[in-house]
């Protein structure tokens, strides 16, 4: 699956295809929580873009989603 930002930034998502409890909605529901998080993380003003991202709660939020996943 993937997305794409009003701003051009791509997020893409790789599932089993065997996983069918994944409807269409709950990835879309997954990719918006990640942009939001995104989107906090670049709106920082100590965040310097192009540096990698070191916030833990964005890896909490992206461990979170991966939990519901698995």
């Amino acid at each position: 699956y993937g997305y794409v930002t009003n701003s051009k930034v791509k997020f893409v998502m790789v599932v089993d295809s065997s996983n069918t409890a994944l409807r269409d909605n709950e990835i879309r529901s997954m990719f918006r929580k990640l942009h939001n998080s995104y989107t906090d993380i670049m709106c920082n003003p100590f965040y310097n873009p192009g540096d990698r991202i070191h916030s833990r709660a964005f890896d909490s939020m992206v461990n979170s989603m991966m939990m519901q996943v698995c």
